[in-house]
């Protein structure tokens, strides 16, 4: 898949607002991609994001980058020692000590100065280079599919390494780039207070080189966990005055089978974790039927899988 077939897919599949963003850093000498354009004024990386998702292409060497600390973070430019020291997070009163500044420093990702000699970022889809990392500016339901897609293959759960400071730079391009493991942000001082982020929105970073795999498993994810995920399948019914409730005599749960409409397909027997669900030969006809109704602990699984809707629980 080229970037504009990557692109499409994540913005459909994900319903995403924003593109997602193709980050490359260019080293010395290499050639400047085509169709980027240098912004009118200095701008900090996370403020160029920003602008790329929105369908920007842009082409940012250091005199272009308007955050020393990012610029410096990335490799443009040599750090400047009132940057390097720490004393700067104390003066914007956000961190106690000069040691914990300098801890906080020494932990970040970063890249030697002189590495890199500019950066370059577009929308995905009218990326004409191949990213480094590409960044998705999404709602936690959207980043939670992102991260499902990497366990689909793997099983593995993940390990973030993220924090409040130099989000965009330090977190979602230098970390990416060189663990080559997707990353998360909540955003930064920086970047919260220089551009128009919303409150609910938050930062994912992929390799791009994992990118396909990913979207062939969202693909997979697309035929039944997320359709089914945001149609709310389980929810129970809204229960009215919680706290003035009477106590419900033993809890039991009425597990009611229609069987007019039961086709015997048997989804609700593979599906029921407590094995109260079971198929029934009944005048020929394979149906369901529960076995062990003391057992139903109310997941409603049975009742969100069931394609047929025969299935009903009646809490008591």
């Amino acid at each position: 898949m080229n970037n504009n077939e990557l692109a499409t897919a994540l913005i459909k599949m994900l319903t995403l607002r924003w593109s997602p963003v193709a980050v490359k850093l260019v080293k010395p000498g290499e050639k400047i991609p085509e169709k980027v354009t240098q912004p009118s004024v200095p701008l900090r990386h996370c403020q160029a994001i920003n602008l790329a998702r929105r369908g920007n292409s842009l082409y940012m060497p250091p005199s272009r980058h308007a955050c020393p600390d990012g610029a410096a973070i990335m490799g443009l430019i040599p750090m400047s020692p009132k940057l390097r020291s720490g004393e700067l997070y104390l003066l914007f009163k956000k961190l106690p000590t000069i040691e914990c500044a300098q801890k906080m420093i020494a932990t970040r990702q970063e890249f030697e100065a002189g590495t890199y000699a500019a950066t370059v970022l577009a929308p995905l889809e009218d990326a004409t280079f191949e990213p480094d990392v590409v960044i998705f500016t999404m709602y936690p339901e959207q980043m939670m599919w992102l991260m499902c897609a990497v366990s689909y293959s793997t099983g593995e759960r993940h390990n973030f390494h993220t924090s409040g400071y130099n989000s965009t730079c330090a977190d979602l391009t230098v970390q990416v780039m060189k663990t080559q493991q997707m990353n998360i942000s909540f955003g930064c001082y920086g970047a919260r207070a220089i551009s128009d982020i919303s409150d609910f929105e938050a930062y994912v970073s992929v390799p791009f080189q994992q990118l396909p795999t990913l979207v062939g498993a969202l693909e997979k994810l697309s035929v039944k966990s997320i359709p089914e995920a945001r149609r709310r399948i389980y929810m129970p019914p809204v229960i009215d005055k919680v706290a003035y409730a009477e106590p419900v005599g033993g809890n039991s749960v009425d597990v009611r089978i229609d069987s007019n409409l039961c086709t015997g397909c048997g989804l609700c027997e593979a599906f029921c974790p407590e094995a109260v669900i079971k198929m029934v030969t009944v005048d020929g006809k394979q149906t369901a039927s529960t076995s062990a109704a003391g057992k139903c602990c109310a997941c409603y699984t049975c009742v969100g899988q069931c394609p047929q809707k025969a299935i009903q629980l009646t809490v008591r």
